[in-house]
């Protein structure tokens, strides 16, 4: 009897360990209780769970079957007990009763909320002018003067949206044959994160745990977020979204048309190609990037009143550090965990702060200042600044400035951020517009009418008088024997140059300021954020019209003097001017034209200027100083 006894507790023990060893956890684990209605259960029924989760699910009926690949564990008649996977997905269990031969899903949603819109008001967009504060980030920080103005929408489909921004034990695991080990790369930014990349697949085990709260990644790029998206999507089955060909254009970035797009080909391979030709697959229900508005719908959250989840500006930095991790940097490449903070209205973490978000524009990228691109960053990082600095060159704003409608510019794909992932469930997303937003404005609307406190402005520039008057003699191009020479003097407000941002149709629209100065250009990356901002500049240039002048590009050399007309001690600038059209008996040569050209930007320092890979950059010192044109054959 005694051995009976022993052979019992044995086998019991065994069972035991087995189960324990099943959902590789000590059995004091907590374990997360669904009770499920079979009335209430449908074709697919979603359930939200966290990675590596030990769940029970009880229904209250005899089940037959419970199909899943999921390690798991029958419990009596009606209920399953499973360990949920270490990565994000989705993964199904197939119940069936005693009763019927059909089956039901039951979708287990890891890392993922699920959200079931039906013909739900929404709100869209954010009015740049609703305050003080707005408007003053507009001019100091990166961004424009712009609006996107609010609107409501009603919205019916079914979304799935990651909860937290993708971590880098995610994308090590998913891409972990893509990762190579002996990376080998010309561009040494590249190179840089491919070594990041190498350590981390270093440290970790292949099919290992994926802890909840890693670390967020923020070193990928465009292109590498969408590969990621494919990969996710493959592994469930589905079908992925975007598809990728060589292309022949030679524009760093643009939008083609609805769901086609160039984008840099910003890599860990070694491919030579610089652009890469994007498409959307729109039969496909994998996953994907979010758009520009569907962002802006998860990050509301259900809020049609804030600016942002903790209110506006007004709260103190403590109430906004309750969901967004602000000012908490090292180094611009090393993030901190994930879901630490409060989630907003539908359950979403570190929508702000943490890591900038990759965000497309689905058909039309309605900013100027982004000229175009496809794609923006949304949502600020830790690098956010708890206190506003007075002419810093950093270029990250200050925690005030951070709303729903702050976003960063995404250059030519080439900027390395955050990321998440949604899903379209069967592609039943429907949307239809309500009604406009009236804004609550207190400022007015117009470009160079908005008043502001000049001490609070972060990089100085001179408001230099924009002319209109085209009738100058002494300033004037001039054409010789047929050949245009733009030689002599002409002055920096002269009314033969206009200097302004592109537009759509690839006209200059006038810009005030004219030439926004900056007092230093310090490195290569701030030359190229400088660029991309609304302190670039396109130069229009009036040049009279003659049969004999019909070039469609003039080679110039630019040297800068003194009102005395004596020269100064800063290099000349060799650049180009592009023709684009005719005005009133005058031919129109650009700086940049839609195809062509690059961005100016001026700077007082004469040392910065020179014609960059990323922008011309020429020298002013004062407001009555000359730009001396020699052209060049």
């Amino acid at each position: 009897m005694v051995n009976v006894l022993k052979i019992t507790i044995s086998v019991l023990c065994m069972l035991l360990c087995m189960v324990c060893t099943l959902f590789c956890t000590a059995c004091s684990d907590r374990e997360k209780y669904i009770a499920l209605n079979r009335d209430s259960l449908k074709a697919e029924t979603w359930l939200e769970v966290e990675k590596n989760e030990i769940v029970k699910i009880c229904i209250d009926s005899k089940v037959r079957v419970w199909n899943t690949t999921l390690d798991s564990i029958v419990l009596g008649e009606s209920c399953l007990k499973v360990r949920v996977p270490t990565l994000i997905g989705v993964y199904p269990i197939n119940v069936k009763f005693f009763d019927t031969d059909g089956s039901y899903k039951i979708n287990l949603a890891v890392g993922m909320k699920y959200l079931d819109f039906k013909n739900e008001e929404v709100l869209i967009g954010y009015n740049e002018f609703r305050g003080k504060d707005s408007v003053l980030k507009r001019i100091i920080s990166s961004n424009p003067v712009e609006e996107d103005p609010e609107r409501l929408i009603s919205v019916t489909g079914s979304y799935l949206v990651d909860k937290y921004p993708v971590t880098n034990c995610e994308i090590t695991q998913l891409m972990w044959d893509s990762i190579s080990m002996e990376p080998s790369l010309a561009n040494s930014r590249l190179q840089k994160y491919a070594n990041q990349w190498m350590e981390r697949k270093k440290r970790s085990e292949r099919n290992k745990n994926c802890i909840i709260k890693d670390t967020a990644a923020c070193t990928v790029f465009l292109l590498q977020a969408m590969k990621y998206a494919n990969a996710r999507s493959i592994r469930e089955g589905l079908k992925p979204y975007y598809k990728f060909s060589k292309t022949d254009e030679q524009e760093e970035q643009k939008i083609l048309s609805k769901g086609h797009y160039i984008i840099g080909f910003f890599d860990l391979s070694k491919s030579k190609d610089r652009l890469i030709q994007v498409t959307v697959d729109k039969s496909s229900d994998g996953y994907r990037l979010p758009y520009y508005d569907e962002w802006m719908i998860f990050a509301r959250g259900g809020d049609k009143k804030n600016s942002a989840p903790w209110g506006d500006s007004s709260v103190t930095f403590e109430e906004a550090s309750k969901y967004a991790r602000f000012d908490t940097w090292q180094e611009f490449e090393v993030s901190e965990p994930v879901g630490q903070l409060l989630p907003n209205g539908y359950g979403l973490y570190d929508i702000f702060g943490l890591v900038q978000e990759h965000v497309l524009f689905e058909e039309k990228n309605p900013f100027q200042y982004l000229k175009g691109r496809p794609s923006c960053l949304k949502g600020g990082d830790n690098y956010v600044k708890k206190i506003y600095v007075r002419n810093s060159y950093d270029t990250s704003p200050y925690w005030k400035w951070i709303h729903y409608g702050f976003y960063m510019s995404n250059y030519n794909g080439g900027q390395a951020a955050g990321f998440r992932l949604i899903r379209n469930i069967g592609n039943n997303a429907k949307w239809s517009e309500n009604k406009t937003v009236k804004s609550n404005s207190d400022s007015s609307s117009q470009k160079g009418k908005v008043e502001i406190d000049k001490s609070e402005i972060l990089v100085e520039s001179w408001p230099l008088k924009l002319e209109t008057n085209r009738k100058s003699k002494t300033d004037s191009a001039v054409v010789r024997k047929g050949k245009v020479l733009l030689t002599g003097l002409v002055s920096v407000t002269s009314s033969n140059i206009v200097y302004g941002d592109l537009q759509e149709n690839g006209t200059v629209a006038p810009e005030i300021p004219a030439i926004p100065l900056i007092n230093a250009i310090p490195n290569d990356w701030i030359r190229s954020y400088f660029a991309n901002s609304n302190f670039a500049r396109v130069a229009k240039v009036y040049v009279k019209k003659s049969p004999k002048t019909r070039k469609k590009s003039l080679k110039v050399r630019l040297n800068l003097w003194k009102k005395d007309k004596t020269p100064y001690d800063v290099k000349p600038v060799n650049l180009v001017l592009y023709r684009n059209g005719e005005e009133k008996g005058y031919y129109i040569y650009q700086t940049m034209t839609n195809s062509k050209g690059k961005p100016l930007l001026f700077t007082k320092n004469g040392g910065d200027a020179g014609n960059y890979e990323d922008a011309i950059i020429l020298c002013i010192k004062d407001s009555t100083d000359r730009f001396y044109y020699e052209l060049l054959k």
